[in-house]
């Protein structure tokens, strides 16, 4: 009996199971962006537009951070087969913008020099393309500010759009950026509006971890974070362990880690799920950072 071809099958049943679960796709719709425009915002970012078209429900894109799954070429995926999509791979992406008399949504991109999937996707694309995704979906950001309460956002490049969006609804004090080439800093002044920026470097493997004990903060400080996962554990550590602040009062998310493809990290968490799911337990009840991803 071939026990290796057993549980590959199995774990091929438990991620599927996972995928069309209700959990799984609650509140996400399968939407096509009509791509209207291609451009640089920045040296290193990217900014995808397109129209939506067949948005029924706008108020679901009022939340201030929304992430939405991109369908990308990747022949190599292990995920795609799973989902119906041979040969794609989906990326989570934060909206950046939302125009809702338009319907138009812009994507932003950080751009590296490598061959993977997203660059290649992102170098080929034209206007006119229509790119598959799924969503939106919202993830947690600050609601608001009470008086006296500081708000403080930490992110490095790729959480870049997804802490601009945040501190554009809600008033923040400081927004900590560890950017692959930040230039000079008064050009991100108006994507941050009345918060002050600070700049740490990126070269650092823990950029944001290392400057997050120099915060101001006290019991009622909110802190959201997010970036490279073992940078942004540090981050969560300082809050939670330090601080001893409130976990609902640290929000804070690893959106990749070095050394891993997307890939590998969903199927991690695929896996997870699919543990929680066989003992009746919600995958919501997960703490991400204790995922082998």
């Amino acid at each position: 009996m071939n026990h290796a071809a057993d549980r590959t099958t199995q774990d091929v049943r438990n991620v599927t199971s996972v995928l069309n679960s209700k959990e799984h796709k609650k509140g996400l719709s399968e939407l096509v962006l009509s791509v209207t425009s291609v451009s640089r915002r920045y040296p290193w970012l990217a900014r995808v537009t397109g129209h939506v078209a067949d948005i029924t429900d706008t108020t679901a894109w009022e939340h201030p951070n929304l992430a939405v799954r991109l369908s990308i070429p990747d022949p190599g995926d292990d995920i795609g087969a799973l989902t119906g999509q041979p040969d794609m791979c989906r990326r989570v992406y934060t909206i950046a913008e939302f125009d809702q008399r338009s319907s138009t949504v812009a994507i932003d991109i950080v751009v590296h020099g490598s061959d993977s999937p997203m660059m290649c996707w992102l170098r080929d694309l034209v206007p006119g393309d229509r790119v598959a995704f799924a969503g939106p979906r919202p993830h947690p950001a600050p609601s608001g500010r009470a008086d006296g309460q500081r708000i403080h956002l930490l992110a490095d490049g790729s959480a870049y759009p997804a802490a601009s969006a945040i501190a554009r609804a809600v008033p923040v004090d400081t927004v900590t950026l560890a950017l692959p080439d930040a230039g000079a800093a008064d050009r991100y002044a108006g994507d941050f509006p009345g918060a002050t920026l600070r700049f740490v470097d990126s070269s650092s493997p823990t950029p944001l971890a290392d400057v997050v004990g120099s915060l101001p903060a006290n019991g009622s400080t909110v802190f959201w974070a997010a970036g490279e996962r073992e940078d942004i554990r540090g981050v969560r550590h300082h809050c939670l362990r330090t601080l001893r602040l409130p976990k609902e009062q640290v929000q804070v998310f690893g959106y990749w880690r070095r050394g891993r493809t997307g890939t590998q990290a969903d199927l991690a968490r695929l896996r997870a799920a699919a543990a929680y799911q066989a003992e009746g337990r919600s995958f919501s009840e997960a703490d991400d950072f204790d995922i082998d991803i």
